[in-house]
């Protein structure tokens, strides 16, 4: 082997330190779009907010299932070695973390409001209990006004069933309004009906290619709307057959809460056309999606049975069904919402409701400015970050992240040199650093 040919196969097993250093970088990047927020603020002494929720199924089987949710800096301060399920997000939620709902958690008290500030933990904002400082019961009050439903158990939709991301087929939606469900999570084929075995499930659903006869919804919708709202059909998407495309509409409400108001979603429809993009029948216990398009057509055959509601409108008995706000309905809403008779239902009921058309901002957390708060390693310098923490459970995540973070300054003196010189680092001389790292771990 030549020289020439000898320094091309050395170079495989090497990098200079400016090339690790920057691939370190941006893969530090990768894991702070994953969890990019400052988690050294509870959320509690903000008040209600419409924020980030996580479950803690730990804590509520340690309080008699009671359903605890906690804000995104206690899900990992506090909880990150608890069974956690993401809610995403709820309104008008007061962190339950540290409050009487947790009175039988062992030092329950949150980290973030604690009198000892030096629980909260480590420089890099990520902390843990200490079982060296003395415990303090979770005490404070917890707020009245906060909204549970079987989210908090760690079960979802009309089935009741937990999500299970390894084996889900399809999509789930949020309900936007939540006043009946507690802003639940539903699945598509739930909102239909359609129930299939195990076996059948994966048959509801087609991959759709190209222009379908659904594009017509993104004309109807999207006239007077910019162009970027309207559908992209140039590529493929996993897709229940004959449920409305998900870039058509802007939010979802669940068929539990259209029954409980059904006269004030018909009298939306006549009053305020073009708010509602769809209404979709819900027939439980359907065998298949065909089934269920026959009896769609059907029902949007006309009616005999009518109801008088406030003796004003005629409304259709059509049974269960969900919404579909069309692109831009909060503008709609604005704009015609101040028109209506102000002694009127529906204008009362907006009144109770102005979430459902007013700005409802999401809190978020402040960013993390500090530059060594998310970082995380592999031996292999071309694995992605989000590789490595998605697919980890959420407390070893956090872990590693920790672990990481106590040899980052020594994995930076020892690159340094290096990287002044514009050197070659071995792949030996790599192993060489984290064996001396691992027998002094273990000296200790």
């Amino acid at each position: 082997m030549s020289n020439k040919e000898q320094a091309f196969d050395d170079s495989q097993d090497s990098l200079t330190a400016i090339d690790y250093i920057n691939k370190q970088e941006e893969l530090e990047r990768e894991a702070r779009t994953l969890m990019p927020f400052d988690p050294n603020e509870c959320t509690y002494e903000l008040g209600e907010l419409r924020q980030q929720v996580y479950a803690c199924l730990t804590c509520s089987k340690l309080n008699d299932n009671q359903p605890i949710g906690v804000c995104y800096s206690c899900s990992i301060q506090c909880h990150s070695k608890h069974e956690l399920v993401e809610l995403f997000t709820k309104r008008s939620f007061l962190c339950d973390c540290g409050t009487t709902r947790m009175a039988k958690t062992p030092n329950g008290a949150c980290n973030l409001r604690r009198a000892d500030r030096n629980s909260v933990g480590s420089s890099s904002g990520l902390g843990s209990r200490s079982s060296s400082h003395v415990e303090l019961p979770a005490e404070d009050i917890p707020s009245n006004s906060n909204v549970y439903n079987q989210n908090f158990h760690g079960n979802f939709c009309g089935c009741k069933q937990p999500y299970d991301p390894a084996n889900e087929t399809g999509n789930m939606l949020q309900c936007y309004f939540g006043y009946v469900c507690g802003e639940d999570w539903f699945h598509d084929r739930c909102i239909m009906g359609l129930q299939p075995d195990a076996q059948s499930k994966k048959q509801l659903y087609a991959v759709v290619q190209g222009t379908e006869n659904e594009a017509s919804h993104a004309e109807e919708i999207s006239s007077g709307d910019d162009e970027s709202d309207e559908e992209d059909y140039s590529g493929t998407t996993d897709k229940l057959k004959y449920f409305p495309r998900l870039k058509l509409f802007d939010e979802f409400i669940c068929w539990q809460c259209v029954s409980k108001f059904h006269d004030i979603f018909v009298q939306l429809d006549q009053k305020i056309p073009g708010v509602i993009m769809e209404k979709l029948p819900r027939y439980t216990g359907v065998g298949s999606d065909e089934e269920w398009k026959k009896l769609k057509e059907k029902e949007d055959e006309p009616k005999v049975k009518r109801t008088k509601i406030e003796g004003e409108h005629n409304i259709t008995d059509v049974g269960q069904y969900s919404i579909f706000l069309c692109k831009h309905f909060r503008r709609k809403l604005t704009e015609n919402i101040p028109k209506l008779d102000h002694e009127s239902r529906l204008y009362q009921f907006f009144q109770n409701h102005s979430y459902l058309y007013e700005e409802d901002p999401v809190y978020k957390p402040p960013e993390d400015p500090s530059e060594d708060t998310w970082s995380t390693t592999s031996s292999n310098p071309d694995m992605s970050a989000l590789d490595v923490i998605q697919n980890l459970p959420r407390d070893q995540a956090i872990e590693g992240i920790q672990a990481y973070n106590t040899i980052k300054a020594k994995l930076r003196d020892f690159f340094k040199p290096f990287a002044e010189q514009g050197k070659i680092v071995t792949e030996d001389e790599v192993k060489s650093f984290f064996g001396e790292m691992t027998a002094k771990d273990k000296s200790n």
